[in-house]
């Protein structure tokens, strides 16, 4: 006996957990025949929304064209994103005056616009801004070299560890008092600070395990925001996206002057004569390991993800974006994702390209990353879920590939897809950038309302 299925239920579901400007909590009361007038002409919020790159000395012109585009193909919110290319200068009077224009044509198009909170990526430098105003804020890491001799004592080393049988003793006092000491195998702990490169305006990156960085990041990035645009925080401007923050900004252990301090208070021993554990399976390694992650985690989330997510809830913004979740172990850069996820008003994860793999480290294809975001949204009844979606799928996505990764998202818990990138221009090496583009620049593009709908 075949029974009659009604999808105004379900449809019903959809909505009530998709109401404007309610990322935190679904909203209950809707009818049945609103349901169905959603349907046909769902608002701005439903939309996708794809990172719309300004990697060029930006026009009135461009502005225009490019929104008008969005809107025929039924793109109804964008984040702008600054990315290599930009020749208009970031956070600049400039960079105000056609943000301004874009969110007048955007009014005029019924279209919201969200922003993205760096000058490209990772989140935090503010395009060098920070490190700039608070030196203070460079990133830092901890390296270990084995060597039969001990340095010269400088204000970078951090311990110095002489090799007794198969454990290491703490010699750092005595390296002190006389580093002519007679030849060994020593284990030579150092900070490294993080260098300066074009990628972060010829700053580095930042510690954002150090007090007050997140601070000044917020100050530097959001406030300029709010004060051009504070009455339509929360409205035309729903929320703001950070892009793979972390606290390995070096390619060594993650380290901050305090964090030895905050290991001893924490955790009750002292870290500096147990470093050899970090480097070495020795001593109660195990237990060090656990200790200095989960110090690395509270720390990342107390100066990083809770004063953000409160300076959201403070603004009417919802908070959105990833980490770097899809490479697992990686405790380094984020100890643990889902924790981050629980700061998000509406989290987001990473999953790019064309090419279905299950392996840990996978992106499309990686079951663990999606049920990861969904089960954290369903834990805190956050309504909204996100996915930077298709960048790195190369120039010959196809609508096929499209419609494969969009259901294999959605079906494990994502409900709003960020597609990877709309490029203002693909001139010079713009165009090897991560491609494709959800723009005129495909052939397909002026069919890709089918999609977006």
């Amino acid at each position: 006996m075949k029974t009659k299925f009604s999808w105004l239920p379900l449809m019903a579901t959809v909505v009530l957990s998709c109401s404007r400007g309610a990322y935190s909590a679904p909203q209950p009361d809707i009818s049945i025949a609103d349901v169905k007038q959603l349907f046909r002409k769902p608002p701005a919020e439903y939309s996708t929304m794809p990172f719309w790159v300004w990697n060029d000395l930006m026009t009135d012109e461009q502005i225009r064209r490019d929104l008008g585009e969005f809107a025929a193909q039924n793109l109804k919110q964008i984040f702008i994103h600054p990315r290599p290319g930009l020749m208009t200068p970031y956070l600049s009077p400039e960079w105000f005056r056609l943000w301004r224009l874009a969110l007048s044509e955007a009014k005029k198009l019924d279209m919201d616009l969200w922003i993205y909170d760096e000058n490209s990526y990772p989140s935090g430098f503010a395009g060098g801004l920070v490190p700039e105003l608070m030196p203070e804020s460079r990133g830092m890491g901890l390296k270990f070299v084995q060597t039969n001799g001990v340095p010269p004592w400088s204000g970078d080393l951090v311990g110095v560890y002489q090799q007794e049988g198969e454990s290491y003793k703490d010699i750092t006092a005595k390296v002190r008092a006389n580093p002519a000491l007679p030849p060994a195998t020593y284990l030579v702990a150092t900070e490294i600070p993080a260098r300066n490169a074009p990628k972060f305006g010829d700053r580095s990156y930042v510690n954002l395990l150090t007090p007050g960085v997140t601070a000044k990041f917020l100050e530097v990035t959001l406030d300029p925001y709010k004060e051009e645009f504070h009455k339509h925080l929360g409205k035309r401007i729903p929320g703001v996206f950070s892009d793979e923050p972390r606290i390995r900004p070096t390619e060594v252990w993650p380290w901050s002057r305090s964090l030895s301090k905050e290991f001893q208070q924490r955790w009750g021993y002292d870290l500096l004569s147990c470093l050899p554990s970090l480097d070495q399976p020795v001593g109660d390694w195990r237990k060090v390991r656990h200790n200095y992650f989960q110090l690395l985690h509270e720390l990342f989330v107390e100066r990083w993800a809770k004063p953000y997510f409160e300076y959201c809830e403070t603004n009417r913004l919802a908070w959105t974006g990833h980490y770097w979740e899809h490479d697992w172990p990686k405790c380094e850069g984020v100890p643990d994702n889902m924790a981050m996820y629980a700061w998000h008003q509406f989290p987001g994860i990473d999953c790019l390209m064309n090419q279905y793999a299950e392996d840990t480290h996978a992106q499309f294809g990686n079951v663990r990353i999606v049920k990861e975001l969904s089960s954290v949204a369903n834990q805190l009844g956050r309504p909204r879920t996100l996915c930077e979606a298709y960048g790195a799928s190369g120039w010959d996505l196809r609508f096929e590939d499209m419609k494969r990764i969009g259901d294999w998202l959605q079906v494990l818990g994502v409900n709003a897809i960020n597609q990877h990138l709309t490029y203002a221009t693909i001139r010079g090496a713009r165009k090897r950038d991560h491609p494709p583009s959800f723009s005129y620049h495909e052939p397909w593009w002026p069919y890709y309302k089918s999609q977006a709908d």
